[in-house]
């Protein structure tokens, strides 16, 4: 059975690389439930946002 919301979120914070279920949870499943997830938004600007906020943070630290 699909994981609940918050068991996903322990797989994903224990790092697991790949989760196998047999079935949806179509009311309390982390994927298949209530939200839309859009990805990709703004995907250039958020990535150089991010690699310049860890390159100033490293040169603060070092």
């Amino acid at each position: 059975l699909e994981p609940c919301l918050m068991c996903m979120g322990a797989l994903m914070q224990a790092r697991v690389d790949r989760l196998v279920f047999g079935t949806f949870d179509p009311k309390a499943g982390a994927r298949g439930s209530r939200m839309e997830v859009a990805s990709g938004v703004l995907q250039e600007e958020c990535s150089k946002l991010l690699k310049s906020f860890f390159k100033s943070l490293r040169k603060k630290n070092s």
